[in-house]
C-alpha cells in the first residue's frame, strides 16, 4: 500500500514536472505571454492546481492553453483527492476511536471479555462502587449500547474477536485489576484464562460457572475466585423460601450501597496512616459503630500468596496495614470512612 502510494506519488511529480517544461517551452515563443521561463510557468502551476488563481500569470499560445485546462482539471481532481483522504481519515480515526482501537489509560480497573446480560448487571454494579471497567465484545451494536448507558468515563468499550489476547493490550490489561472471563460456555472461559496466562501469568481472574463440578479444574488453572452461578442463586431462593427476610437483608447487602436507606458490605484495606491501624478490632468496632454507625463483621489478613478471612474475630486481634476491615455500612457512611481510611472501598484502590 506504502509502496503503491509512492509510485503514484512520483508519477505524479514527473508530470507536473513535465507539463511545467512543455508550459515553459510554448510560452517561450510567445512574445505577448506573461510566462517567462520555467520558474514562471512552476508558478502558474502551483497557483492553478490550488485553485488559487492570482491571475498575474496566464498562458496565451494555443499549446500553452491546453496545457493551462489540463492543469485547471488537474487541479480539481487534486482538491477532490485531497479532500476525500483527509474525511476519509478523519473517518477512520473515529472509526478506530469508537471501535475502542486507539486503547485506554484506565488503570486498575475490571476487564470483563464478552458481554450479556451478566456482564451488564455486574458493570452496574461496579460503576456504583466507583470502580472503572473495560468490556471486550465482539458485536459492533454493543458499543452504542455500553456508551449510552454507561458513558465512556467509567467504561472503555474494545471491538475485537474474544479469543485473540493480542488485543487486549488495548484494554489495559497490563494495568487491570481483575479480569472477569465471560465467553458462551465453561470450556471457553478455561481456554481463555490458560491463554491469557501464558501472556500475562500474575493477573488475577474471577469466573462464575454455570457447572460447579469444574470449580477444581478452575482453580488449578490459577483462578483466584471460581463462583457457581447456580449455586448462588439456588441458595438465594432456598433462603427466600423459610426466611424471606433474611434473604431480603442479603440481597441488598450485595448491591452497592448509594443512598443513604441502603446497606451493603464493604472492604477497606488498610494503610499506615489509618487511625486504627497498630490498634485492636475490638477498639475499631466500638469506635466505629459509635462514630460512623458502621458494624465490623471481620478482618482479612495477607498468608503467603493468598489471603485468610476471619469472620467476627475477637476483640485482641491487632489491625496492621495491609489488612482489610470487612463492614456494614449504609450509602450515607461511605464517604466518611472513606475520608477517615484514605482510601476507596475494595480491592481496587492501591493508596
Amino acid at each position: 500500500m506504502k509502496s503503491r502510494l509512492l509510485r503514484l506519488v512520483g508519477l505524479l511529480v514527473m508530470a507536473w514536472v513535465a507539463a511545467v517544461f512543455l508550459l515553459a517551452t510554448f510560452e517561450s515563443h510567445s512574445a505577448d505571454s506573461s510566462i517567462d521561463g520555467f520558474w514562471d510557468a512552476a508558478w502558474y502551476s502551483l497557483v492553478t492546481l490550488t485553485t488559487v488563481g492570482y491571475g498575474d500569470m496566464y498562458p496565451v499560445s494555443t499549446a500553452g492553453r491546453i496545457i493551462g485546462v489540463l492543469l485547471l482539471v488537474g487541479s480539481l481532481g487534486v482538491l477532490g483527492t485531497l479532500v476525500f483522504k483527509v474525511s476519509e481519515h478523519i473517518h477512520q480515526l473515529r472509526e478506530r476511536r469508537k471501535m475502542g482501537h486507539t486503547g485506554t489509560n484506565f488503570e486498575r480497573h475490571v476487564l470483563i471479555i464478552g458481554w450479556n446480560e451478566f456482564a451488564r448487571t455486574i458493570t452496574e454494579q461496579l460503576i456504583r462502587a466507583n470502580c472503572r471497567v473495560a468490556v471486550v465484545t465482539d458485536r459492533k451494536d454493543d458499543i452504542d449500547l455500553i456508551n449510552g448507558q454507561f458513558g465512556k468515563e467509567s467504561v472503555f468499550v474494545l471491538f475485537s474477536e474474544l479469543r485473540d489476547v493480542g488485543i487486549l493490550s488495548k484494554a489495559g490489561i497490563d494495568s487491570a485489576s481483575t479480569i472477569l472471563p465471560n465467553l458462551p460456555s465453561d470450556t471457553d472461559n478455561l481456554i481463555a484464562i490458560l491463554n491469557i496466562k501464558k501472556e500475562y501469568p500474575n493477573k488475577q481472574f474471577i469466573v462464575a460457572l454455570d457447572s460447579p463440578d469444574l470449580k477444581s479444574t478452575f482453580q488449578t488453572a490459577g483462578v483466584t475466585y471460581v463462583l457457581s452461578r447456580n449455586e448462588i442463586a439456588s441458595k438465594l431462593i432456598a433462603s427466600y423460601m423459610f426466611e424471606p427476610d433474611v434473604a431480603d437483608y442479603e440481597t441488598d447487602l450485595l448491591t452497592s450501597a448509594t443512598d443513604a436507606g441502603e446497606y451493603d458490605i464493604q472492604q477497606f484495606r488498610v494503610v499506615e496512616r489509618n487511625p486504627y491501624c497498630g490498634r485492636t478490632y475490638g477498639e475499631a468496632f466500638a469506635e466505629l459503630k459509635d462514630l460512623h454507625n458502621v458494624i465490623l463483621i471481620g478482618i482479612s489478613k495477607a498468608e503467603g500468596s493468598g489471603r485468610v478471612l476471619i469472620k467476627l474475630p475477637s476483640d485482641d486481634v491487632a489491625v496492621e496495614a495491609g489488612d482489610y476491615l470487612l463492614m456494614v455500612l449504609g450509602g450515607s457512611s461511605e464517604a466518611a470512612i472513606s475520608e477517615m481510611f484514605d482510601v476507596r472501598q475494595g480491592m481496587l484502590d492501591v493508596a
